[in-house]
């Protein structure tokens, strides 16, 4: 389910549990909606406010903390790839071989990320580029060095190499550890109660109508937030690849 699906499922859910309150409203005794009772549940409603608005904003920064890192792991590997490709610079021909493969791989990851679905990798997917990357890593280290300098540049491209397949490894492993559905769906339900209870002592008039559909936005909105960001390569806001870029125009001079 996408981010978008799912923040619609919980805008309707909102709305649905809003009129459900403002049903029961007609039907239940006056007693039941008095001032008394009416002060009593806003107590409840207030205390259920708060701990739904700090559990959400922990699920939030969790996300957001999430997408930083990825954007952390993109800009390191921009800077590993042009150390890669200024290591390569003395190796002759099949030092520029290397390099214009190591751009290549750098302009079809830029691709993938741009593209509308993302960088959305499988599982079988990512093992078949961590096999391409180990490829690399390997002809890197068939380079026959000439000098004491060459080698040590050799080393430190095998090693910057290896530090972007760690670095893809957690991206994916992080991308795949999203917040469990079963907590959104009882977030979702203090939620839905809070509505309902709106729904119950509330007037039934356009500004409180468009007020409901309004909250049901935003917190539609928030469930939104939370999930896209928790897909850094894919959906309206994914990791920007201007440091790959930047790298890619450096790469080959």
């Amino acid at each position: 389910m996408t981010a978008l699906t799912f923040a619609t499922f919980v805008f309707i859910a909102m709305f649905l549990a809003a009129l459900a309150g403002f049903q029961l409203q007609r039907m239940l005794p006056e007693k039941f909606t008095d001032d008394a009772t009416e002060g009593h549940v806003k107590t409840v409603l207030g205390m259920l406010s708060m701990m739904t608005a700090v559990v959400l904003g922990f699920v939030t920064a969790d996300a957001k903390n999430s997408f930083d890192n990825a954007s952390k792991i993109v800009a390191d590997t921009a800077v590993r790839l042009v150390s890669i490709d200024r290591a390569l610079v003395d190796f002759g021909e099949e030092g520029e071989k290397m390099r214009s493969r190591l751009k290549k791989g750098a302009e079809e990851w830029i691709a993938r990320i741009k593209a509308p679905a993302g960088d959305a990798n499988t599982d079988l997917r990512a093992v078949h580029r961590a096999e391409e990357l180990e490829g690399f890593v390997e002809g890197i280290q068939k380079l026959k060095p000439t000098s004491e300098a060459q080698a040590q540049e050799q080393g430190r491209a095998v090693e910057l190499a290896l530090g972007i397949l760690h670095d893809r490894w957690v991206l994916k492993t992080e991308r795949a550890a999203s917040t469990p559905t079963v907590f959104l769906l009882v977030l979702l339900a203090w939620l839905g109660l809070e509505f309902f209870i709106f729904g119950l002592f509330a007037d039934r008039n356009a500004a409180i109508m468009f007020a409901t559909v309004f909250g049901a936005v935003m917190v539609a909105s928030a469930f939104f937030l939370v999930l896209d960001l928790e897909g850094p390569m894919t959906g309206p806001m994914r990791v920007g690849t201007g440091p790959l870029e930047r790298a890619v125009a450096i790469m080959g001079q």
